[in-house]
């Protein structure tokens, strides 16, 4: 039975050492617009001929042009400003890389020209990432433009009355803290996503004072407008795998980490993953039967349940249709959003308040118990006395430096965060394991046309699911984007963009998620975006082409007229033969356009202090008082999301926590 009577002494009794102070005005969230660009000449020059030629425009998209290529250097300086002169340079390489095969550089030949070059470029093994890498920054900063979204038939959201509840007295921004430099605490908690979240409620319910730390901030539904610029400038933190097939990833910074900017969906991991980790742990704690409790008390908190069909969409009929044919297994996916209609991007942050994130399901509990949240604050270093972490040092945006006492501290920041933090300190790697064993879940996606409208972007965009292939380490699922972010889902560029956008209200599209068998390592920091190496193994590469083939079949199946996967070069399918040559080719890993959103696995858990970074109950092998519980530690590949699987592990661990305070 999970412990959950009322706290002894909550963190409100403890005025001497914790003062409230009402949380700042939110920080501006607009793109910073430069009056003047830092482009040379011949940068800028080659800029708006790549732009021109990469989205030129059709009856329902506006062509890109000047302003693209300005809002694409504003965003990179808005994201990472170390990163605009490489953006320059990049126009300024492609530009003169034409020369090599036409004696000319990009700017100077004929639009036909250029749109050849561009695809030919796609399917090079040396032009297609880095032409894959810009097209997809001009896709941003082109199709997130207000005029661009609006002439396709979208509209931002703007909330403008938020609630205030009387829990967020207890959400300090740390550049105000007024308190003692120094707080003491029970437990003081990095990070507020899916681990650290649930760890801090589950210690305040047992009566514990908690302290969160935050890095990022506190945002409230009001500003969440669906704008894929903003989200990813302010709400992510952003990073690179670089190997055999690059992969942006990317994961929550803020309060309530990737939590508040997923999809919502809530599947438990299969039983035979935990029955693996229940015999490579040496351990039956993992298996379905003792996590079963620690899986109903996540779900009931965050009130886990099935959509209403009519707000998943025509993609359940799709699936349904598709996999009626050959007799798989489908249905709609368990969510924490109660009362969801749809109509928004979920990735973006919730602008309705209906997703359950643990800054709305776990968060407030642990402040209403007593505890407190500092937000905007980074930890910089563990405090140790006689061989034991006694808290943290954290900085504040302004320099501020905040000491927090606990008898345990937790860190949560997530599978490439904690590393960074450990291997910046020096800390708890003697087994060499830190950062190593990294899993991304490689992510894909199919699309198709139909004659029916569909109009994808006025539904949930991820409800329903084909688990028929789990098993094998490949999930199907709907993918429904937005219409600013529709174009990024074709890594090409030119006519064969515009051709593929011409019909988005009759598009809809499958996510392909894979249960990766190979790992990566975290390696470092580059001006503020961590860098990882990661490359897919041979058997990944071929799960991806099952599911892309597995995807087109389902889709043909169901009525669909043209299929495009997401590859370089833009690889249509247009009937089954098409389909037929696609099944018998042999797919390069460079090929494939990949996301990530589910990194796992860097801190390895296991019981030989020298194979593994922290013992089966979280707590570091080299620093007793240092528990790792976000994602970092979860033993393997999961196959579906692991949201679930983390918040679980963490109700687990707060129990195993409490035992020592």
């Amino acid at each position: 039975m999970l412990h959950q009577s009322p706290p002894a002494h909550p963190l409100g009794e403890r005025q001497s050492t914790i003062q409230r102070r009402p949380t700042t005005p939110e920080p501006a969230l607009e793109l910073p617009i430069n009056a003047t660009s830092n482009l040379t000449p011949e940068e800028r020059r080659a800029g708006i001929a790549l732009v021109e030629a990469m989205i030129p425009g059709s009856a329902t998209i506006p062509a890109a042009d000047e302003r693209t290529l300005r809002r694409a250097e504003d965003m990179v300086r808005f994201w990472a400003d170390g990163a605009a002169r490489p953006f320059g340079m990049v126009l300024r390489a492609l530009d003169l890389a034409a020369v090599l095969q036409t004696g000319k550089p990009f700017h100077a030949l004929t639009r036909e020209r250029q749109d050849s070059l561009l695809h030919s470029w796609e399917h090079s093994p040396v032009h297609s990432a880095p032409l894959n890498l810009l097209s997809t920054l001009l896709k941003f900063a082109h199709f997130d433009a207000e005029h661009t979204y609006e002439r396709q038939g979208g509209k931002f959201k703007v909330v403008k009355t938020v609630e205030r509840p009387r829990y967020m007295d207890q959400i300090v921004v740390a550049s105000d803290w007024e308190g003692d430099d120094t707080i003491e605490c029970d437990a003081v908690v990095i990070g507020t996503g899916a681990g650290g979240a649930v760890v801090g409620r589950e210690l305040a319910d047992r009566g514990h004072a908690v302290v969160f730390v935050e890095e990022g901030e506190h945002y409230k539904r009001g500003a969440y407008n669906g704008s894929m610029i903003r989200a990813h400038g302010i709400f992510y933190r952003n990073a690179l795998a670089i190997g055999n097939a690059p992969m942006p990833t990317f994961m929550g910074k803020m309060m309530g980490g990737s939590t508040a900017v997923n999809g919502g969906t809530s599947l438990r991991p299969p039983d035979w993953v935990l029955d693996q980790w229940c015999e490579s742990l040496q351990t039956d704690d993992f298996s379905s039967e003792n996590m079963a409790p620690l899986f109903e008390r996540v779900e009931s908190v965050l009130n886990v349940s099935i959509p209403e069909r009519k707000y998943i969409g025509p993609i359940a009929d799709i699936i349904d249709r598709g996999c009626d044919t050959f007799g798989w297994s489908r249905g709609p996916i368990p969510r924490n959003a109660v009362g969801c209609e749809g109509g928004g991007f979920c990735d973006f942050g919730c602008s309705t308040g209906a997703k359950r994130s643990t800054d709305i399901s776990y968060i407030p509990a642990a402040l209403e118990r007593g505890a407190l949240a500092l937000t905007g604050l980074r930890a910089e270093r563990v405090l140790q006395e006689n061989g034991r972490a006694v808290g943290i040092e954290g900085v504040a945006t302004n320099g501020k430096k905040i000491r927090i006492r606990a008898k345990v501290t937790v860190l949560a920041g997530g599978a490439i965060p904690t590393p960074l933090f450990l291997m910046k300190n020096n800390l708890c790697n003697r087994s060499g394991e830190v950062g190593k064993n990294l899993t991304l879940h490689p992510s894909g996606a199919v699309s198709a046309v139909f004659d029916e409208e569909l109009h994808p972007h006025r539904y949930i965009p991820q409800a329903y699911l084909c688990d028929e292939f789990l098993r094998q380490g490949v999930l199907l699922s709907g993918a429904q984007p937005d219409l600013n972010i529709g174009a990024i889902m074709f890594p090409f560029t030119g006519q064969r963009l515009m051709e593929a956008m011409s019909g988005m209200s009759n598009l809809t599209a499958l996510g392909i998620v894979l249960r990766d068998t190979g790992t990566g390592t975290v390696r470092f920091e580059f001006n503020g975006t961590p860098i990882v190496t990661y490359s897919l193994t041979p058997r990944d590469v071929d799960n991806m082409h099952f599911g892309i083939v597995r995807s087109a079949e389902l889709l043909f199946a169901a009525g669909a007229r043209r299929v495009l996967p997401s590859l370089m070069g833009g690889r249509f399918m247009n009937n089954l033969d098409d389909l037929k040559d696609f099944r018998n080719a042999k797919l390069r890993a460079s090929s494939i356009a990949l996301t990530s959103y589910h990194p796992l696995g860097t801190c390895k858990m296991g019981r030989d202090p020298k194979k593994s970074v922290v013992d089966i109950n979280h707590q570091a092998h080299d620093l007793p008082g240092l528990f790792i519980v976000d994602g970092s530690t979860v033993p393997s590949a999961l196959g579906v999301n692991p949201q679930i699987a983390i918040m679980a592990m963490a109700t687990r661990a707060a129990m195993k926590i409490a035992e020592t305070i």
